[in-house]
């Protein structure tokens, strides 16, 4: 069942794309299901979508449902005109309609550009293919599906890792623009990725090791800044990770600033008490990060303008979570006290 619904999502979507229309798997999931359903009442073998029947039909222009019907009226009256005459052909002779089936599939131009933009995903584009030609479309399709799984595993769990430096009014990779301007006494990192289980250590890792390196190169590093404006979800192994951190550079007089923060992270950052141990190791949460690079280069820093501004933005997020009507304008208020920090107005990013 599951592959019969793989290779029908594969082929309509490919279908769906090329001829500009609208494909929705939910629906075709619905209607696999009934069918197979239906199919049960009459001793049916499993019902999937037609993968060489469809190829066949558009390669011939067919546009609408008037096709199959009249594709499935020419089958029934082959099964009692033709079928004496089907049944002594070899099966070699039906071969041709698998083919044709299949070259509509083949796009050597996509394999062109998989290959030079994005190396892993084109092997499993090889592999899949590899996998067709040598057993069946539907052992190709699995071994696709497992591929594509185990690659989105990788990705999340190798995000992109950066130190950010300001360009203008931007924050940009100091590694394409050497000439950013980085905080004297602060390292600004941020990644580009949810943060849950899988990469926080990576972020932790990468965020003390930026420290080590601004400090070998001569320089005090007294806050590190995480710009969370990729991160739209953290869980609890993340929070964890975050108190770690936080502990970690708190031995060397360092101490952890998260900004940029979005409602839903916000929400989860103050629910699981991270803001509190932030505050024990002179931490802090801002909802903006040119505020926060303001106050960390200020010579005395004041936090509470900054920080109520992101307990705003928690009560927002809780309203809206309740459809309270107060929603909108505890927003506005949230805004409004985080024009109260040096800098920029801190603006709230649901």
């Amino acid at each position: 069942a599951v592959i019969g619904f793989l290779e029908t999502m594969a082929v309509g979507s490919k279908f769906a794309g090329q001829s500009k229309y609208t494909f929705d798997p939910n629906q075709e999931l619905v209607a696999l299901g009934l069918s197979n359903v239906a199919s049960a009442f009459f001793s049916g073998f499993p019902v999937t979508g037609g993968f060489s029947r469809t190829a066949v039909n558009v390669s011939f222009g067919a546009t609408s449902l008037l096709s199959c019907a009249t594709s499935s009226m020419l089958v029934l009256a082959a099964v009692y005109v033709l079928l004496p005459v089907i049944a002594k052909l070899p099966l070699a002779s039906m071969a041709p309609i698998i083919i044709q089936g299949a070259i509509v599939f083949i796009d050597v131009h996509e394999f062109m550009v998989a290959a030079r933009c994005h190396p892993l995903e084109f092997l499993v584009m090889l592999a899949t293919l590899i996998v067709c030609l040598a057993l069946t479309v539907k052992e190709g399709l699995l071994v696709g599906f497992i591929l594509s799984v185990l690659k989105t595993l990788y990705e999340i769990s190798t995000p992109n890792l950066v130190v950010c430096g300001q360009v203008k009014a931007n924050w940009r990779d100091v590694r394409y623009f050497p000439d950013a301007q980085q905080p004297h006494n602060a390292v600004v990192v941020r990644m580009d990725a949810a943060l849950h289980f899988a990469n926080a250590g990576k972020l932790k890792d990468f965020a003390i090791r930026a420290a080590r390196l601004r400090e070998s190169m001569g320089d005090t590093v007294e806050y590190v800044v995480l710009d969370s404006k990729s991160i739209n979800r953290v869980d609890l192994s993340a929070c964890d990770m975050l108190v770690d951190l936080a502990e970690a550079l708190s031995v060397h007089g360092q101490k952890v600033v998260i900004t940029n923060l979005k409602a839903p992270v916000a929400s989860t950052l103050h629910v699981a008490g991270v803001h509190t141990a932030l505050f024990r190791h002179s931490g802090h949460l801002c909802l903006d990060l040119v505020d926060a690079v303001a106050l960390v280069e200020s010579p005395v820093p004041d936090w509470s303008a900054a920080e109520e501004a992101v307990a705003k933005l928690v009560e927002a997020k809780a309203a809206v979570k309740k459809g309270g009507a107060a929603a909108q304008r505890v927003r506005s208020d949230a805004k409004a006290a985080g024009g109260a920090a040096p800098g920029a107005a801190a603006t709230a990013e649901p």
